[in-house]
């Protein structure tokens, strides 16, 4: 959660790096440009006589023959006072005809003339730069001016400003203690760039630091749900996901309420309507009771009915009571290990006398397994309840109900298969819904609430476990369902 909470900041004080970084660099780009260009003009502007001074001395071309020596002579005294230039003499068309440096460097036999031409017109700022006769892709300032013969223009005396020894020169001071000096020093400043930001974001982001743990905090607390890890994004990406979850969690709950607020409505409607029945008829029969005009016979089975009566109204609250509890998320499973196989012989000893008096066949797995699983001993003794019961209700005499066992993987499916009516197509997907109830066969079904395959499917739901129907019209009806099997059991 600490280096969550720090990721906002830290990329905050990334990106500012980054940022100065790049205007740094820039700036010093720009400032060596600069530097490089007003050195160009100044040393361009101060030279560009020059080539006059040197060209005045001696006539360099005499009936168009090149004056080899005067230029080697006047080429090696202007090297020697200023060791950065380099004197050359071309014709018009840029043929280089002389110079003063070794021939072994030399790169270039022409030289473009244009710029000479600029540079002697004067239309054009310094710094002008021409071609480099010892350099195929550098370029360099110059001064230059015309060479004559005679009263004609012979071609021309160009005198580079900075010319190799000025490149040895540079090249070695970029190397040079000051140079690796500031480099460092650059690569200071980023550090200090990069904890500055640090310590300024970090005070910066500090309410939303406290917010998003606040946020954390009421995640785990209310919602329930996982936080997020730390490398899934910063306190802002946090932040969203959290509203997000808290977002879906109020549509649910909304969702819920409104569900809830149609089924208080349904039940209310239901309630009041399968209350009255047994409560109406109770009454009546008590009434009836209290006539003295009536016989023994007749008072014992206005009493027996009555009775009847009561017993179901006893058992809808009594349904009705567990249902809501399960809706409202009050029952809450208590985990224990047991065996299935025993506990399915304990619930059919229950149901005997009734699918006796039926004629109704129960069948029990004949396997010496026990079957162990882990659940609620007592909700998954209900569940069982009301699935037999509810075969019975529907299977007529001298039908079969039969209960199975299988162990899969790491589960085991519980059967129960009956002979009974089975259940249309149209049936099946409402079965488990409250009060419905499918087709009614015999006066047995009539006491059922409806709620029984309701209260099934909610129990079920509490262990993870999903219901499933098979049926088939006038065949019967199989349901089936999972419960974990405890590992030890398996193992063994």
């Amino acid at each position: 959660m600490n280096r969550l909470f720090t990721g906002l900041c830290a990329r905050l004080a990334l990106a500012f790096a980054a940022l100065f970084f790049i205007v740094g660099f820039a700036f010093l780009a720009l400032t060596n440009w600069s530097n490089n260009r007003y050195y160009q003009e100044i040393t361009q502007n101060m030279n560009k006589s020059l080539a006059m001074y040197i060209a005045q001395r001696e006539p360099l071309i005499h009936n168009g023959v090149v004056n080899d020596r005067a230029m080697k002579e006047l080429g090696s005294l202007v090297m020697v006072v200023n060791p950065i230039v380099e004197v050359y003499l071309i014709d018009t068309q840029g043929k280089i005809l002389s110079y003063a440096v070794p021939k072994n460097t030399l790169v270039r036999t022409h030289v473009a003339t244009k710029p000479i031409q600029t540079l002697l017109s004067g239309k054009q700022p310094y710094p002008i730069t021409g071609d480099d006769p010892r350099a195929l892709n550098s370029d360099r300032i110059f001064s230059a001016f015309p060479v004559t013969d005679g009263s004609t223009t012979a071609g021309y005396l160009y005198v580079i400003l900075g010319g190799q020894s000025y490149q040895t020169l540079t090249q070695s001071i970029r190397s040079s203690y000051i140079v690796q000096q500031s480099l460092a020093g650059l690569v200071a400043l980023t550090l200090f760039a990069i904890a500055s930001a640090l310590m300024i974001f970090a005070a910066l982001t500090s309410p939303l630091r406290k917010l998003a743990k606040a946020m954390n905090e009421f995640q785990l607390n209310e919602l329930k749900s996982p936080t997020l890890k730390s490398n899934e994004g910063d306190e802002i990406s946090y932040l969203s996901a959290t509203f997000a979850a808290m977002r879906q969690r109020i549509n649910e709950q909304l969702e819920k309420l409104q569900e809830t607020d149609r089924l208080r409505r349904e039940l209310i409607s239901n309630v009041s309507h399968d209350l009255r029945t047994p409560m109406s008829s109770m009454q009546g029969y008590l009434e009836m009771l209290m006539r003295p005009s009536i016989t023994a016979q007749e008072r014992k089975n206005y009493i027996e009915i009555a009775y009847k009566h009561c017993n179901r109204l006893t058992q809808l609250v009594k349904e009705l009571f567990e249902l809501s509890k399960l809706d409202a998320g009050r029952i809450n499973p208590q985990y224990e290990s047991f065996s299935l196989a025993e506990l399915l012989q304990d619930v059919v000893q229950k149901f005997s006398l009734t699918a006796q008096q039926k004629d109704i066949h129960i069948t029990t797995p004949q396997s010496s397994q026990l079957f162990m699983v882990n659940a609620d001993i007592g909700l998954i003794e209900r569940v069982l309840e009301n699935l037999i019961d509810n075969a019975l209700r529907y299977t007529p005499k001298g039908g079969k109900i039969q209960l199975s066992l299988a162990q899969q993987k790491n589960q085991v499916e519980v059967g129960i298969q009956d002979t009974g009516i089975g259940l249309t197509e149209e049936d099946l997907p409402h079965i488990f819904e409250r009060y419905y109830r499918g087709q009614k066969p015999t006066e047995y079904q009539q006491e059922s609430t409806g709620l029984g395959l309701a209260i099934v499917k909610r129990i079920l739901e509490l262990h993870n476990s999903v219901i499933s129907v098979e049926s088939q019209l006038n065949q019967g009806t199989c349901f089936k369902f999972p419960l974990p099997i405890v590992q030890q059991y398996k193992a063994a």
